[in-house]
């Protein structure tokens, strides 16, 4: 059991590294279930290890473009293991100028002893340390003679999103593009207005130590610089606010709910949404959150007790399928958050960029329509239709709604400035906002309102 407890940052890194790739688990989620688990790590252990994961996760082909230029094997070849091992290390010796390069190589050998005996050890001891003799050799690929695999490997993305990048906007936007996401995110609060208003939590996150400032687009959001931990945030426990970013929370302020209205989150967890929704309905009206599984309605339920929120009810079905409510029962308004290929939050989950790829935009954007088709016929007459997304591709976001129009004429798009701060005008285009991560720091949401109109 000691073995258990004590496990070092950098095992744990090489764990959740694993998880990652194996399980297709957010690294947030898997760190978090770690500091539950390693009671031992302080906080600086916890910020350690965060670094490290989200850091091999950020400039894993940066990593890899080295570590082909210097193992004797194949790259191909090299087992999983052990590959991110050699991408722990390297990152360590290249990006942590704090980390003693002896404690990023020794540690290194050691995991790779464990895991694959001395001859492990001695491969990624070889590689490394020809890392520190070389490092001035290695070349990365020009911009002048292959744009593309240049800001693959500079940028760390990868090669078949930086080609159709290039083609939409050009080399120099798309450098713009790609080193915004490598950025560490800011932590976004949303303030739950059901407990107390913006001005006076950010007084009493004050009075703890820490910075704040008041979000840019959002009236409820909160901006966090230098945050601890996120599990050791003040309040958070007391559900005085959830992490939130203001694009995501700019969705309900389209959706526009009011007090007393019925209304249908679709694709309802974790729930940010889902209590927002019910927060702006004062917790007056009935709000219905749809799911697959009963883990994921589990987490809504889990949230809802936190804020205060009880106006939830909660469904387990498919959006795409009969819904488990009464024959012929429609909703004021429909929140239709759909599952999407998420490259507009590449800043918080830097895995994405190795996990999904153009397959995954076709194979989304089928089902995307198909939860469009099916939902509509839910919404009253006169009623809402809100179609969101946190991705940047057309194929999930304007052509999905465009052709949702065609298909379903009793269906308008509808205009949304009125019911957003004045600073989104201008990230409102074609009746659809908008928000550019680069642009605007937040991530990259697009959000469509259409409106039912009623039969003659």
């Amino acid at each position: 059991m000691g073995n258990f407890k004590k496990k070092s940052p950098r095992t744990i890194c090489l764990e959740i590294l694993g998880q990652v790739e194996k399980a297709d688990r957010h690294p947030d989620r898997l760190l978090n279930d770690s500091f539950k688990r390693y009671r031992h790590l302080t906080s600086l252990d916890r910020a350690f290890l965060t670094e490290l994961t989200y850091g091999v996760l950020r400039w894993r082909e940066r990593l890899d473009w080295t570590i082909r230029q210097l193992s004797t094997i194949p790259f191909q070849k090299i087992e999983p293991e052990t590959l991110n091992i050699l991408r722990l290390g390297l990152y360590q010796i290249r990006f942590l100028t704090r980390t003693p390069v002896s404690a990023a190589v020794n540690e290194s050998v050691e995991l790779a002893k464990r895991h694959r005996g001395s001859g492990g050890g001695g491969f990624v001891n070889a590689v490394l340390r020809s890392f520190l003799r070389r490092r001035e050799e290695i070349r990365e690929p020009e911009i002048a003679q292959d744009p593309v695999l240049h800001l693959s490997v500079t940028q760390s993305h990868p090669l078949w999103l930086v080609r159709r990048w290039i083609a939409e906007m050009g080399v120099e936007e798309t450098l713009n593009v790609c080193s915004f996401n490598n950025r560490i995110s800011t932590v976004t609060l949303r303030t739950n207005t059901l407990k107390m208003g913006r001005e006076e939590l950010m007084e009493r996150l004050r009075d703890k130590g820490l910075t704040v400032l008041p979000g840019s687009f959002s009236p409820e959001g909160i901006l966090l610089a230098d945050p601890p931990p996120l599990s050791e945030l003040p309040f958070l426990n007391e559900g005085l606010f959830i992490i939130q970013d203001e694009a995501s929370q700019l969705v309900t302020r389209v959706l526009d709910p009011k007090p007393g209205e019925s209304i249908l989150d679709a694709c309802a967890a974790p729930g940010g949404k889902t209590t927002h929704i019910a927060q702006r309905m004062e917790n007056k009206g009935e709000v219905y959150a749809l799911d697959l599984t009963s883990d994921k309605l589990a987490l809504i339920g889990e949230l809802c007790k936190r804020l205060g929120v009880t106006t939830v009810k909660r469904l387990k079905g498919d959006a795409t399928r009969p819904l488990p409510v009464p024959e012929g029962m429609t909703f004021d308004r429909l929140l239709a958050d759909v599952p999407c290929s998420g490259f507009g939050t590449l800043r918080k989950n830097p895995d994405l960029k190795w996990r999904k790829g153009e397959a995954d935009i076709k194979r989304l954007s089928t089902l995307q329509s198909a939860i469009l088709d099916h939902l509509s016929g839910y919404v009253k007459n006169g009623g809402l239709l809100v179609y969101s997304t946190c991705t940047v591709f057309r194929e999930e976001n304007e052509e999905a709604v465009e052709n949702f129009l065609k298909a379903h004429p009793e269906f308008q798009l509808d205009p949304i400035a009125g019911c957003l701060p004045e600073i989104c005008g201008p990230l409102i285009k074609g009746g659809y906002l908008n928000t550019i991560p680069h642009k605007t720091e937040m991530d990259g949401f697009f959000i469509a309102r259409m409106k039912k109109q009623g039969r003659c």
